[in-house]
């Protein structure tokens, strides 16, 4: 028999009210700016991009590798977060702190988020072929709206695709915390982290229409604000763990 003991229980999040949204921008930014963290902080996700980027130009699996060393590097900054919180400057070799013990548990999240991207895109890339030949058929036999369907369609595959990659990235969002810092495993830490965004969505949906008017601000002069903003980010997602996963 298994020993209960041994297990970890699953964990439990917490509903908040959806003003959480802004809490989480603002602890982040406290955070940020935490014990002259800022400097390591944008360095880290700068690091971070770099990486990504190079990776994305190796042909074939450069793509491939990129989406795990970004999971992977999320974990590492999230016990980063962790470390600032508790009052411990964090240092850029935190970044790659994922690599180590957690290495295994984030790769296999990131597989199991690719192999879930990979079906939603084939499902749609499916229905798209099976409408595009059905416009043919009906343009051959004499039928011009059939063509013009096609556009109305490709609309339709477009809302299916962005509805159906929303799970996937509320999935995504809290899976490298609960990895790292509860030793969830992958699937768990994935399903737990769409259960608890799904049941705070109003919170998200406050912090999500945030993201966007910061992005925009960001955006104006040259890009630079992404230099806050992508810190930010990363701040705020383990503001939003802690919130709805740290016990009171």
């Amino acid at each position: 028999m298994q020993d209960t003991a041994t297990v970890p229980a699953t964990p439990v999040f917490r509903r908040v009210e959806a003003g959480h949204g802004v809490n989480w921008w603002s602890s982040a930014w406290q955070l940020l700016f935490n014990r002259g963290a800022t400097g390591v902080w944008i360095a880290m996700v700068l690091i971070a991009v770099i990486i990504g980027a190079a990776l994305h130009v190796v042909p074939a699996l450069g793509s491939v590798a990129a989406q795990m060393a970004w999971f992977v590097f999320a974990g590492g900054l999230m016990l980063a977060a962790r470390k600032t919180e508790e009052g411990t400057a964090p240092a850029i070799g935190d970044l790659f702190s994922g690599f180590g013990a957690h290495l295994g548990s984030l790769a296999l999240g990131a597989v199991l988020l690719m192999v879930g991207m990979l079906l939603v895109f084939g499902a749609l890339a499916m229905a798209g072929v099976t409408a595009f030949l059905a416009g043919l058929l009906g343009f051959s036999a004499g039928d011009l709206g059939a063509l013009a369907g096609l556009g109305a369609t490709s609309l339709l595959l477009v809302l299916a695709a962005v509805l159906l990659l929303i799970p996937i990235g509320m999935a995504a969002w809290l899976a490298p915390a609960l990895i790292v810092l509860q030793q969830r495993p992958p699937f768990e830490a994935l399903k737990t982290s769409l259960a608890a965004c799904w049941a705070n969505l109003g919170a998200l949906t406050v912090y999500g229409l945030l993201w966007i008017g910061f992005a925009i601000i960001a955006s104006i002069p040259l890009m630079l604000g992404w230099l806050v903003l992508a810190p930010l980010m990363a701040l705020s997602s383990y503001a939003a763990y802690r919130d709805l996963f740290a016990p009171d």
